[in-house]
């Protein structure tokens, strides 16, 4: 059963990488239409919604009654309100090099914080397997960088913070998958998400915000790329992460997170058909090379 168990988090933390990896190129096609908080303000409220409708038909079950939900409120305040409202302006002010290089650290903070509050001390093979993960992919993202770009501290502040947020994250889900099942940590996530960005995104735009919002819904290709991003890479993505943290331990499901990176180089060659060199083809071994390395259970 242990055996099955690790089989179905591995697959279950690296399905949603994956999914995640494409969903750049859905971004890409929502930012033609509109602002990336209103983008945001959608996306998560579908995805509530989705979840909400789920529940309501007896699909999902949630509940919370008598449990302490404080430390979930927590999670879902770090991912994804927290996260993405920081990479959205961390992106900003810094180039795609440094920030591709900056958000790769993801698994070393896990490492650093489930050694200190989950007592889940990595193995020296895991430590320097996630150490050239990062590597591979800081190299990955230089070599796509075009011509460098701005770099103001304040974002490099910002994305440092959001690679903070999403280590924590990875480390309640981890830690509350005791008290709350899969479902309960995703669903709380997206009421979050989505009553967060729902009061931020009119705050910041102010009078553009209702003309832009209905602009964009106007378009088909808006809303096929929103479905995307809230029915696969929100609701369907995150059960299978939080699935995930409950049967393997955080180190080794963060490790999945510089997958992305392969499977954007992929797509971006495959669907944009952007040149591949030998070069990206090696560091994208090494980055799978290394997450297996990571992965690795002793018998």
């Amino acid at each position: 059963m242990k055996n099955k168990n690790d089989i179905s988090g591995v697959i279950c933390a690296l399905v949603p990488n994956i999914i995640f990896g494409f969903s750049f190129l859905f971004s890409k096609t929502a930012l033609n239409f509109a602002h990336p908080l209103i983008i945001l303000a959608v996306r998560f409220t579908v995805a509530f919604a989705a979840m909400f409708i789920l529940r309501v038909i007896g699909v999902i079950k949630v509940n919370f009654k008598g449990k302490n939900v404080k430390m979930i409120l927590l999670m879902s305040l770090m991912q994804p309100l927290l996260y993405f409202l920081l990479e959205l302006y961390g992106l900003k002010g810094t180039s795609s090099a440094l920030s591709g290089v900056i958000t790769s650290l993801v698994p070393i903070g896990v490492i650093v914080l489930s050694a200190v509050f989950l007592k889940e001390k990595p193995t020296k093979l895991q430590i320097v397997c996630s150490v050239i993960s990062v590597a591979a992919v800081a190299a990955v993202s230089l070599l796509a960088a075009n011509g460098g770009g701005k770099t103001e501290v304040t974002a490099c502040i910002m994305l440092i913070c959001a690679v903070v947020a999403a280590s924590v994250f990875n480390i309640l889900s981890r830690g509350e998958a005791k008290n709350f099942s899969p479902v309960e940590r995703t669903y709380m996530m997206f009421a979050v998400g989505a009553a967060g960005f729902d009061i931020i995104a009119p705050c910041v735009l102010r009078e553009k915000f209702v003309p832009e919002l209905l602009l964009a819904c106007s378009h088909i290709e808006f809303w096929g790329a929103i479905l995307y991003l809230s029915v696969a890479s929100s609701v369907f993505a995150f059960l299978m992460y939080n699935y995930a943290t409950s049967k393997i331990d955080a180190v080794r499901a963060a490790s999945f997170s510089n997958i992305i990176t392969v499977v954007s180089v992929f797509a971006g060659v495959v669907i944009l058909k952007e040149p591949l060199s030998i070069l990206q083809i090696i560091l994208c071994v090494i980055i799978i090379l290394s997450v297996w390395g990571v992965n690795r259970v002793k018998k």
